[in-house]
């Protein structure tokens, strides 16, 4: 056994692990959220996000609290499977600096007291009431999601899988945007 395939291992493994955790996550948040949509619909109001305050808002709050865990449960599904690894990952990074876009911005408007229902009623790390702390755990979340994006699905998941399909059948990739068409080509 060569080191690169060693090292190609270790680098499934380890995004095996992030991608469950961080998509079991997900998947729990989302289903916490689904559990109780207005209460999640109140706590997005109670962020008091200026684009969502005025009468015109109040739909696009309604929307958010039954989009936003739908979208959370699919990439969460997808990080899990790897399925579409990196395209979830930026799903759910794309999630997470919003989050910490709202948070940001509650705590510089300390007339603002609000609750953070990330995890639905279940205060994870974190206390209920939104604070640093809340921001220093999506930025970890943010940095675990990145670390996803940039290993990709790894051996074990259904990208690896589709990846060792093509290339039993057309040989080994020949780099990124190169795979099947450049070796079928007659240049």
């Amino acid at each position: 056994m060569n080191l690169n395939h060693t090292v190609t291992r270790v680098a499934s493994v380890v995004t095996l692990v992030l991608r469950v955790l961080l998509g079991a996550m997900f998947v729990f948040a989302a289903i916490k959220k689904m559990g109780d949509p207005q209460a999640f619909a109140f706590a997005i109001k109670g962020f008091q996000v200026p684009l969502l305050s005025e009468p015109a808002g109040e739909p696009v709050i309604v929307l958010l609290a039954f989009v936003m865990p739908w979208t959370e449960l699919l990439a969460g599904l997808c990080l899990i499977l790897g399925f579409w690894t990196r395209a979830s990952s930026l799903v759910i990074g794309g999630l997470l600096v919003g989050f910490i876009g709202g948070l940001l911005g509650v705590i510089f408007r300390p007339e603002i007291s609000a609750s953070c229902s990330c995890f639905g009623d279940i205060d994870f790390i974190c206390g209920p009431e939104v604070g640093w702390c809340h921001v220093v755990r999506n930025i970890a979340l943010l940095g675990l999601t990145a670390t996803t994006f940039v290993l990709g699905g790894g051996l074990f998941s259904i990208d690896g899988l589709v990846v060792a399909a093509r290339e039993s059948f057309h040989g080994p990739a020949l780099g990124l945007g190169q795979g099947a068409d450049a070796l079928d080509s007659d240049d």
